[in-house]
């Protein structure tokens, strides 16, 4: 069955609501923070995946909501001007590398700016918010430093598709880190499939090699591998690292790393060296950091070095005053910020990146940085003790933002300014209202691009005390 975009009713009864399988005729009018295109069956909103913002489409319904209808594209009936040819072949298999390869950059950076502004005013209710224009990622391909592909039986090695993270696409192409990750990737699929060795499938849970990690430090002047497995011996790994390192002479570190749960997100329980070193080293801000297998630092090099210089220039001058940094990770904001005359404390639960960080300090010869190691919702109230006011407070939350509880006790510490660095505007809108009763007012919000071909955007903005 083919609905048209007035063949709805506002009340949408359920003999006339769409099935899974039926045809949507829908104009989209913007992308999402999500990836989808957007559009109106009357009554109803369209979620098109594979849309571009101001086309007509013909979208097949793949899931039915109360409100809303999920649905990909079918046809493109009239295309948007912001349309463009995918450069990937595996973007029309689906592939989750990507998710809007087909929309032009200058489309894909006003859907994330304004994905930020509807965030702040819809979500967090703020009006006349600061917004600056989104700081845009000079390479739009070949950014990322880091990538993780899966093994799989079916594929060998490859990435998941969208929304099948149970599936693979064998990988033939990417254009998302670099030629060399490709041709690493290749080169693994071809000794694995020669040696036979078992390939790990999340659905029934069995097989031994799990993912194959690539890291490249700035310009890709060293590269360490990561190969990810289940528990055991692993006969093949010394043989599989010298097969991956002859590739290249800036291969400077191949490690193993064991996962023992089922779990494909969870921590790694042991890390060894194959061969090399056990790390690589990046310089972000005229700083050097020691980058582990397991180690946390910003996917685009080019771009951390610009989020770095909007949190420094946020900050303002901190020379003699003190800061403290939540969720600092391996020191990247401490550091960079205490390089410049700040006396700094930073706050981490991942107890590794806490030893990194120290770590990082005393390889850049600063003293006047010290990090905790702790959940931030109880070591705050260690850090910030009450009466105790830090002139600045930085914050880099994970996705899921800081929660009412951190703002809270940020609040209650009454820092001059407030530094929050989000990878999700959701979240950020969530926790930016937890400030307001507290007098914080927001003085700039800057997006900048670390992502380019996906949704996703960083967001830096400042606040200060009313």
């Amino acid at each position: 069955m083919i609905f048209g975009t007035t063949a709805l009713t506002s009340s949408v009864p359920s003999s006339t609501r769409p099935r899974p399988g039926d045809e949507i005729v829908v104009t989209v009018d913007r992308l999402t923070y999500g990836g989808q295109g957007i559009g109106r069956a009357e009554g109803l909103a369209v979620f098109v995946n594979g849309a571009a913002p101001c086309e007509t489409v013909r979208a097949k319904v793949r899931r039915v909501f109360r409100r809303h209808v999920e649905a990909d594209v079918a046809e493109i009936v009239q295309p948007s001007p912001d349309r463009t040819q995918p450069r990937c072949q595996h973007f029309s298999e689906g592939c989750g590398g990507c998710t809007w390869q087909h929309v032009t950059y200058p489309a894909q950076l006003a859907a994330k700016q304004a994905a930020v502004k509807d965030s702040l005013e819809r979500l967090g209710g703020f009006r006349d918010v600061p917004l600056q224009p989104i700081v845009p990622a000079p390479d739009a391909f070949y950014y990322r430093n880091k990538m993780e592909f899966a093994f799989h039986p079916k594929g060998t090695l490859g990435l998941h598709p969208r929304e099948a993270w149970y599936d693979i696409i064998r990988l033939r192409e990417c254009f998302l880190e670099s030629p060399l990750a490709l041709a690493i990737v290749k080169a693994a699929q071809a000794f694995v499939e020669e040696k036979r060795i078992p390939l790990y499938h999340p659905r029934s849970r069995e097989g031994f090699l799990r993912e194959l990690c690539v890291r490249h430090s700035r310009g890709g002047r060293e590269t360490l591998l990561g190969i990810i497995t289940g528990p055991g011996t692993f006969a093949e790994g010394e043989a599989m690292a010298k097969h991956l390192a002859g590739l290249d002479p800036g291969i400077k570190a191949v490690v193993r790393g064991i996962r023992q749960t089922v779990e494909g997100a969870s921590p790694l329980t042991e890390t060894s060296v194959l061969l090399g070193d056990d790390h690589i080293t990046e310089t972000t801000a005229g700083l050097d950091f020691d980058i582990r297998l397991d180690t946390f630092f910003q996917t685009n090099s080019v771009q951390a070095e610009r989020l770095v210089a909007l949190v420094k220039e946020f900050a303002g001058d901190v020379n003699g005053k003190s800061v403290v940094d939540v969720y600092c990770g391996v020191g990247l904001f401490s550091l960079a910020l205490a390089a410049t005359g700040a006396s700094v404390v930073g706050v981490e639960i991942v107890e590794s990146a806490v030893a990194a960080a120290r770590e990082n300090a005393r390889k850049n010869h600063i003293a006047s940085a010290e990090f905790h190691a702790g959940d931030a919702r109880k070591v705050l109230a260690e850090v910030l003790p009450a009466g105790l006011s830090p002139n600045i407070l930085v914050l880099d939350p994970p996705r899921a933002g800081a929660g009412g509880k951190v703002m809270r006790r940020i609040a209650r510490a009454t820092p001059e300014r407030i530094v929050y660095v989000s990878c999700n505007p959701t979240t950020l809108a969530r926790d930016l209202v937890e400030l307001g009763p507290f007098g914080y007012k927001m003085t700039a919000v800057t997006p900048i691009d670390l992502f380019p071909q996906t949704y996703h955007v960083e967001t830096v903005v400042a606040l200060e005390r009313a």
